[in-house]
């Protein structure tokens, strides 16, 4: 992740939407770009600066592939497939992204939705990701499955919408389990449908 011109390594596929990232796929002599919606001119400047100096450290036997958030090229495509093979890709808000860094290790961390679709990866479970949105009951999408993860109570609700298909559901589960994977303790994992919601799952919009 790049700060203040330097990178910081970090130890999770756990990107903000405010900052700029630098990923090195050796394997493939391929060095990635991916920026975030809000990261700054700087900050993209910084990280398309260290990525030219490592290709050329290489002789220039690496490809710099730049991807922004939401992008939905082959490139990008191809990006998240990577990140699948390593638990997937974690896009949070930048207010958030410290807590996720860390484990969430402070002593009170809010609730989160998170968005699952396959829309925009033409249905590939392999390459879908999940993207936190802002807690309102209007963002729950009928079309998708979503995530209301509650870290301070060990416990993730699976709200699965009228319109969400199996392979969302599928994706939803298995995200709701590695915040189990990343999580101290047991978590626990509820699933509930569109319009069978408790009062419980409500009371935290």
């Amino acid at each position: 992740m790049v700060q203040s011109g330097e990178l910081a390594e970090i130890d999770a596929l756990v990107f903000s939407s405010g900052d700029s990232y630098v990923v090195d796929d050796e394997t493939e002599r391929v060095i990635w770009l991916w920026h975030g919606i809000n990261a700054s001119p700087d900050e993209k400047g910084s990280a398309a600066a260290i990525a030219k100096k490592w290709d050329e450290t290489r002789g220039k036997a690496s490809r710099v592939i730049t991807i922004d958030q939401g992008d939905a090229t082959d490139d990008a495509h191809r990006f998240k497939k990577k990140c699948a093979e390593l638990g997937g890709l974690k896009i949070v808000d930048k207010n958030i992204a410290e807590s996720f860094l860390t484990h969430w290790e402070k002593e009170k961390t809010p609730p989160m939705l998170f968005k699952v679709s396959s829309e925009e990866v033409g249905g590939d479970i392999n390459a879908m990701e999940y993207i936190q949105v802002e807690l309102k009951r209007e963002n729950l999408d009928p079309d998708d499955v979503m995530l209301l993860f509650i870290p301070d109570e060990d416990k993730t609700y699976i709200w699965v919408g009228k319109g969400a298909n199996v392979k969302e559901k599928i994706k939803g589960g298995q995200v709701a389990r590695s915040f189990d994977k990343d999580m101290p303790g047991v978590q626990d994992e509820i699933f509930i449908e569109d319009g069978d919601e408790p009062d419980e799952f409500w009371s935290y919009f």
